[in-house]
């Protein structure tokens, strides 16, 4: 049986995507389930769907669903690791470079990061402070495409003890309410 290290999670993504999500990188229960988000400690697909952003909570196996919102699914760095902090330098250099590259190709109108550095490295706005939700500019602009707006989101990682669970989950009610005040978003409003 092949290492988890030896694998890869695939991409989901289409051009004009509503909002492409982006993690660091895979996980080593994630590489070996080969879904994104597979560890059950992690609140991904539980923050989707209590932050109004999925009409059920999806399971990891469902990834490919996503795009039914017209959402899409990525990590920056696509190797495997234990932790984010085996990642090398190069790792997310190179992510940085291929994630522009797709950006700028399918050119989703928002990105949301799932963790702050995540964004640092592919925005290269690694020693700046970061303030979590909708940032100010837009971002990897074209001659002919104006950008994708950014959202960053706390790390939904079980391991992230920075935030609680209510305030990682809020996040993503935030973003849901950003969509529905640009008229993006794939549900209808629920019932008063």
């Amino acid at each position: 049986m092949a290492e988890f290290t030896e694998k890869w999670l695939p991409t989901y993504i289409r051009r004009d995507l509503t909002v492409l999500f982006c993690g660091i990188n895979p996980g080593r229960v994630s590489a070996t389930a080969g879904f994104h988000y597979a560890n059950p400690a992690n609140l991904f697909w539980r923050g989707l769907f209590e932050g109004g952003l999925t009409a059920r909570q999806l399971l990891p196996e469902e990834t490919s669903l996503l795009l039914d919102y017209n959402y899409g699914i990525t990590d920056l760095v696509t190797r495997p690791t234990r932790s984010s902090s085996d990642l090398t330098r190069e790792d997310f250099d190179t992510g940085a470079e291929q994630f522009v590259h797709m950006i700028q190709t399918y050119r989703p109108r928002v990105i949301c990061f799932n963790g702050i550095t995540a964004f640092r490295h592919a925005t290269g706005q690694k020693k700046a402070a970061v303030t979590l939700g909708l940032q100010p500019e837009k971002a990897f602009a074209t001659d002919d495409w104006a950008g994708s707006y950014l959202f960053v989101i706390p790390s939904t990682s079980g391991a992230n003890a920075s935030f609680t669970r209510t305030e990682r989950i809020a996040k993503f009610a935030e973003l849901s309410d950003f969509l529905r005040q640009k008229d993006w978003h794939p549900l209808p409003l629920p019932p008063n």
